[in-house]
């Protein structure tokens, strides 16, 4: 009988316990997220001006209420270039590219926002060496170099170096049918 008793009794306290670890968690949760979503809009908005140097502001181009990308102006308000974010299926992961094209559609600069490559491998797409190649690249040369273009693969993860030039390609492209 004692031992039913005290059984009882620990099981009221994990219950009580889990109980309350719940209430707290889920009262830690919401807060979280709400500030976590003005975290990344605020890495967003400096990914913008990162790729696109020279922009003061940004005007988003929509489709519904997607945002397709942005037009680039500078402080008189001229249109100095376009900047997006794309998702694009890497070797292991979906990774989200933000890009930055002049008006002759020349990049401007890149930025790996998320990705989950392989350490040591596909995860070099983050490297400075690799983004800092696609500066001043034209369409035209938007390729591997073993195609003939002019952005290196990185070493045993071409999945992923062709996926960030898939990325920015597919928003070449969405961006010169819309500005027709």
């Amino acid at each position: 009988m004692r031992l039913d008793k005290e059984y009882m009794s620990a099981l009221v306290k994990l219950v009580l316990l889990s109980v309350i670890a719940a209430v707290v968690l889920g009262a830690v949760y919401i807060p979280t997220q709400v500030q976590l979503k003005i975290y990344q809009e605020e890495q967003r908005q400096l990914a913008l001006r990162e790729v696109m140097p020279g922009a003061v502001s940004f005007e988003q181009v929509l489709s519904g209420e997607e945002t397709l990308y942005y037009r680039a102006l500078d402080e008189n308000n001229n249109l100095i270039g376009y900047s997006f974010f794309r998702d694009q299926s890497g070797s292991q992961s979906v990774i989200t590219v933000a890009g930055g094209i002049d008006t002759n559609y020349t990049i401007t600069g890149i930025k790996i926002m998320t990705h989950a490559e392989t350490p040591g491998l596909g995860a070099k797409i983050v490297e400075p060496w690799f983004s800092e190649q696609f500066k001043g690249v034209e369409e035209s040369k938007l390729m591997l170099s073993k195609k003939g273009g002019a952005i290196d693969a990185i070493t045993g993860a071409s999945i992923s170096s062709q996926a960030v030039i898939d990325a920015i390609q597919y928003k070449i492209n969405e961006i010169q049918e819309k500005e027709k």
